[in-house]
């Protein structure tokens, strides 16, 4: 101790490596609140479920126009989907979910309308958007994968409980089709049929 007190680069040392375990405590802190979905604002009080809906639609756009998708807002809350994403070959009906909670490693969001038994349909959206909002991880589940009220997922692995995984980060299954051969098929170019309702300007 007294060593450190009389050499200057030993009270800096000292200070550096106080100050590296204050921001790993603190940054394990939060992580731990995080994870747990307690992390709180820095003004008023805890953010209602509304709130936290409204700051993922907010991260949602940010995340679709950042990966160059047109993103329009529809008026008023009448419709079953929150964004319309513009592909440049197709409009797409999009719905967003997040969630905060982590229970026992997994991720809980529930894919109705309405009433709990009214899961989502292809006449209502095309896509289900969901963030999991404390490790950042975003799910794009087209709307036929949708067959229960309640969606599990699964990030840090859970055997044969990872469903969704195939379609984590899978942003491109709304990304421009190769056209073409594929129209006059009727087929996507992956095989999948062309979806009915697609405006002729988009072809």
């Amino acid at each position: 101790m007294a060593e450190i007190e009389e050499n200057p680069h030993a009270r800096r040392v000292a200070a550096w490596r106080a100050t590296a375990a204050a921001n790993v405590l603190r940054n394990r802190q939060a992580n731990e609140e995080a994870l747990r979905g307690a992390k709180t604002p820095l003004v008023r009080a805890a953010l209602p479920s509304k709130r936290r809906g409204e700051l993922a639609e907010l991260a949602f756009l940010y995340k679709a126009a950042g990966l160059g998708f047109g993103v329009a807002k529809p008026y008023g809350d009448s419709e079953h989907y929150d964004f319309i994403l513009d592909s440049g070959q197709r409009l797409w009906r999009v719905q967003v979910r997040s969630t905060s909670k982590n229970h026992n490693r997994r991720y809980e969001v529930h894919g109705n309308c309405g009433s709990y038994l009214n899961v989502y349909t292809s006449a209502e959206i095309d896509v289900l958007v969901v963030c999991l909002v404390p490790i950042d991880v975003w799910y794009v589940v087209p709307v036929e994968k949708i067959q229960k009220a309640s969606l599990l997922f699964y990030p840090y692995g859970g055997g044969l409980y990872e469903r969704y995984e195939q379609y984590r980060e899978a942003w491109s299954l709304m990304a421009p089709q190769t056209v073409g051969a594929a129209c006059e098929s009727g087929c996507l170019r992956d095989g999948r049929p062309w979806p009915g309702y697609l405006n002729p300007r988009f072809l």
